[in-house]
């Protein structure tokens, strides 16, 4: 009677060291899925500010339009009408010949009136949509421009906007180059974390193949454990990304650089990393336990 007692001391000690090791075994997988979706979804974060702040660089890109001098309060009300209906027009400021002979003269610290006489004329300042702030586009437009009554001269910086369009391209491919290789290695480390996972398992794989479990019998409750591993690390992911975009609202610097009014593009980076959790925990789980369903008895002890 002795001997049972302690026999059952002892299958209770190593049954509960058992469930002991595969709680932390759990805790710890869901622990590095969420921080790897976290990194995924700071990156997700960035490209998001990235488009933005790209949209913000591109919308300042303008026309400086001169006027002639002797147009009158009606015709200047027509072609700022005519402009505004334009598609590509963001925006558009008015300067009149005093205030451009004023601006000028503080810039040059001296009247220059005195020598040349008042000769700046008029001119609108047109900002342009990002849409149309490729080169081509801003061509077509000042060619459209020239058509327009009572306007003399279009100017932008040709310069500065081929050195903008061409500087946004590289950052973009270099972000999204970025977003693969991380994607990739995202996959990798959570695939050995799973591995890892259900390498401690192969024995109950074999044990089942044995009593003459079929594969789907075997398949579900692995998968099902990966999946829910997977959502639990994506909720902890999403929970700790919006932590940190508190955190940024709330920081003065961060603040002026990540773009608070688009919440629907938070929401779809939350969904996206949702599903990823989701289906690399799904995937990698089959796949592991498919390399010890097909495996040899001989190899499951390497």
């Amino acid at each position: 009677m002795q001997l049972e007692n302690q026999k059952n001391k002892m299958a209770e000690k190593v049954d509960k060291i058992t469930k002991h090791r595969l709680t932390s075994s759990k805790i710890s997988t869901v622990i590095s899925i969420s921080l790897v979706l976290y990194i995924i979804g700071l990156l997700g974060i960035v490209l998001i500010n990235a488009n933005q702040i790209s949209e913000k660089v591109r919308e300042n890109i303008g026309f400086e339009i001169m006027l002639t001098s002797d147009i009158s309060e009606g015709e200047l009300s027509v072609l700022q009408k005519n402009l505004g209906m334009l598609p590509y027009v963001k925006s558009m400021r008015y300067i009149s010949k005093e205030e451009a002979t004023t601006e000028t003269i503080d810039l040059l610290g001296h009247d220059f009136r005195e020598v040349v006489g008042n000769i700046i004329p008029p001119s609108i300042q047109l900002k342009i949509n990002s849409s149309h702030t490729s080169l081509d586009s801003l061509q077509q437009i000042e060619k459209a421009l020239y058509l327009m009554p009572h306007i003399t001269d279009v100017n932008y910086q040709k310069n500065y906007v081929s050195n903008i369009n061409e500087n946004l391209y590289k950052i973009s491919m270099a972000l999204l180059v970025i977003s693969a290789i991380l994607l990739i290695i995202a996959v990798a480390l959570i695939s050995n974390t799973i591995r890892l996972s259900i390498y401690s398992k192969r024995f109950i794989i074999r044990s089942m193949l044995l009593v003459g479990a079929k594969r789907k019998t075997i398949y579900a409750p692995f998968i099902s454990t990966g999946i829910i591993q997977g959502i639990w690390g994506a909720i902890i992911a999403i929970l700790l990304l919006i932590a940190t975009l508190y955190l940024a609202y709330t920081s003065i610097v961060f603040a002026q650089i990540i773009d608070f009014t688009q919440p629907l593009w938070y929401i779809y980076l939350f969904v996206f990393i949702l599903f990823t959790g989701i289906f690399i925990t799904w995937i990698s789980t089959f796949f592991s336990v498919r390399k010890y369903i097909k495996i040899k008895l001989d190899k499951l002890y390497f």
